[in-house]
């Protein structure tokens, strides 16, 4: 099988060749692809395309974790393969004012994420605090003369907790989203995953203050224990900041 093409994992500042022995997809050897400053760091493959198997994801991550430990890194998204090691020269060439401008602006920064779930015991406590319409919810689902009732009625519990989860949402995420945006160069608010999670968000921060943006992130969780779980991930390179659209090859 021909080896020919290229799989990307990001872009890096670096003027001379470079290999690496991380576990990549494909199992092949990381290395440099350089033009002027910038790198390309690649592996060989012989696929048009790569499966988003869980070792194949894994490979990406972890390459493209090693690399932001030494390097900043504008990162490539899961599965970008070059037919050639000229088309990687080229989208070099094409895009160097652009990639060689964010690489100055990302400098020494990474992207970190935090998820806040609300929490399933505390938000069975806060409906028993509300038992009385709890009671009466329960009452007529038990009682409904049909199953298109009942479920008329399952929906609207639903709601209830909907709307605790909202009020939720105010008090605890977006306060949280306050604090850590001031302590932050960016931010994004993401999608939610799930009905618990109140709050997916991503933080652009200097890497030098990670240390300190974390204990306000345990600060927070600490204060709010009991309410809702926090799930903080990082460093990682700045998907989310990256600021640039790609010249295409051809």
């Amino acid at each position: 099988m021909s080896l020919e093409r290229k799989y990307i994992y990001g872009i890096i500042q670096e003027p001379e060749p470079r290999r690496f022995n991380f576990c990549s997809v494909g199992d092949a050897g990381v290395y440099a692809i350089n033009y002027r400053e910038l790198a390309a760091m690649v592996s060989d493959t012989g696929l048009e395309e790569i499966d988003p198997t869980r070792k194949n994801v894994r490979a990406h991550t972890v390459v493209q974790d090693e690399l932001l430990k030494s390097y900043t890194l504008l990162p490539m998204s899961f599965g970008m393969i070059a037919h050639s090691k000229d088309d990687v020269l080229k989208l070099l060439e094409r895009n160097y004012q652009g990639l060689t401008g964010e690489l100055r602006r990302l400098a020494g920064k990474v992207e970190v994420e935090l998820k806040v779930f609300w929490d399933q015991e505390a938000m069975i406590k806060e409906l028993q605090r509300g038992s009385e319409e709890i009671t009466k919810l329960k009452a007529k689902i038990n009682n409904a003369p049909s199953p298109v009732e009942a479920h008329k009625l399952l929906v609207e519990a639903g709601k209830l907790v909907e709307r605790i989860a909202l009020d939720w949402k105010a008090k605890y995420a977006d306060q949280v989203y306050t604090i850590l945006k001031g302590l932050s160069i960016d931010a994004r608010l993401n999608n939610p995953l799930g009905a618990k999670n109140i709050l997916n968000a991503s933080f652009l921060i200097e890497r030098a203050r990670e240390s300190d943006f974390q204990k306000e992130v345990f600060r927070l969780d600490s204060q709010y224990q009991g309410k809702v779980n926090f799930k903080y991930v990082g460093p990682l390179a700045p998907y989310s900041f990256v600021n640039l659209k790609l010249e295409p090859v051809s």
